[in-house]
């Protein structure tokens, strides 16, 4: 065994961000998430991503011909995937296509409305122009048909004048914004600070850790700013010193990315390049390698692995590319969206898991997986399974987490 990182001792009482006391006894038996149904063709999403990734790419290279592009929708289980653009594609566009194509597999491309680069000019007049506190997140729509906005009925009658249902505002907010609106209610998401209870050099991600501020948050990928040894996390759990959930320190905060949320320990210590893969009150210390950092489309199902919670896959990503405000007042952009896959608001994540990562496509049933995100927050509150977090807490069934990319470019971080 590497490590005992997640037995709670009898006497052990720790309180948590939110005032909540321990749980005195460690469940005997793991609570088990259930399977990533990607595992029952575990190219199916790799081999997708390697043919619309180089056209995602050519766009972000800032060729002018490019401007056209919408989004990318990922259907993994079909073996298929989509892809949107304003006006007749580029040649450049099948060129790619058909240089990575992949026999049984499918990328139609179809034309929309409206390209990325006009969504999020309108994005832009809406948010100049509108109370903070009217809306909770808004981001392009991956068929280039809308900008998608979610509000909170209470703040919105202050955009629509009385009426706060979804025609009115949809209605309001698309005369501001200068495009179609689809507007859907949802609060403002949480901040989940609050266990991989005494992680220990080399640190892993989904690890427990605490600060002056908050008494549970997670951990992320190790790597490197630099030549400074690292572990991402989110910026919310506070600056200074870093503990384990043990208390030995592990490093100290030392840098925050602009307007997303993350932050990186300069760590005690060396970065491991895995992450727990089991339930909270795993006693093995399992574990996996990250093999590098990827990008995230609309369709694709991934795995979140925090401290509180634990592991959990049969997560859909729903939306990407989505600015919001959290609760402690903290703007994130860009954040993407995901859920439970099927809509059933089954419960993924948890106070506390705040820093943890988010994961795809495992090299195997049992193999590596590529780094994803940061966990940053979540929405839409649901009650926890019994036995299903490391402390009494509060669970939500949408997650938000910041994507590797704007880590990983602005914030210079490299991965172990």
């Amino acid at each position: 065994m590497r490590r005992s990182r997640l037995v709670l001792s009898l006497a052990l009482a720790v309180v948590v961000a939110s005032g909540l006391v321990a749980v005195d006894v460690v469940q005997e038996e793991p609570y088990l998430s259930v399977s990533l149904p990607v595992l029952r063709d575990p190219e199916a999403q790799q081999l997708l991503h390697r043919m619309t990734d180089p056209v995602q790419d050519w766009v972000e290279s800032g060729e002018p011909a490019a401007a056209g592009y919408a989004g990318t929708v990922i259907d993994a289980s079909n073996q298929r995937a989509d892809i949107y653009w304003k006006g007749e594609a580029p040649a450049t566009v099948r060129s790619l296509l058909d240089a990575n194509a992949r026999p049984g597999y499918t990328v139609d491309v179809h034309r929309s409305p409206y390209s990325r680069a006009e969504m999020r000019a309108a994005i832009d007049r809406f948010t100049a122009a509108v109370a903070r506190d009217a809306w909770t997140s808004i981001g392009p729509q991956e068929d280039g048909a809308a900008i998608a906005i979610t509000y909170a009925p209470a703040k919105a009658k202050q955009l629509t004048g009385g009426d706060a249902d979804a025609q009115a505002y949809s209605s309001q907010a698309a005369e501001i914004a200068g495009m179609p609106v689809t507007a859907g209610v949802e609060g403002t998401p949480v901040a989940l600070s609050g266990s991989r209870h005494s992680d220990s050099s080399p640190y892993y991600a989904g690890a427990e850790v605490s600060t002056g501020k908050a008494s549970f948050c997670s951990t992320a990928f190790s790597g490197w700013k630099g030549g400074t040894k690292v572990v991402l996390t989110a910026a919310h759990c506070g600056g200074g010193r870093y503990y384990n959930g043990t208390g030995s320190y592990i490093g100290d905060l030392s840098s925050v990315g602009d307007g997303l949320d993350v932050g990186m320990i300069a760590i005690n210590g060396n970065g491991g390049g895995r992450f727990y893969d089991r339930a909270w009150s795993d006693k093995g210390g399992s574990s996996r390698h990250t093999y590098g950092a990827g990008r995230n489309n609309v369709g694709d199902l991934v795995c979140l692995s925090g401290a509180q919670s634990g592991w959990k896959c049969d997560v859909q990503i729903k939306r990407v590319d989505v600015e919001t405000t959290n609760d402690e007042g903290t703007k994130i952009k860009p954040v993407d969206v995901a859920e439970s896959k099927g809509g059933d608001r089954r419960a993924i994540a948890a106070k506390g898991d705040s820093g943890g990562p988010a994961l795809a496509n495992p090299s195997g049933p049992n193999g590596d997986m590529e780094a994803r995100g940061v966990i940053v927050a979540a929405r839409s509150e649901v009650g926890c399974p019994a036995g299903s977090t490391a402390h009494p807490t509060t669970c939500y069934s949408q997650v938000m987490y910041v994507p590797m990319t704007p880590v990983v470019n602005q914030m210079g971080f490299s991965i172990s």
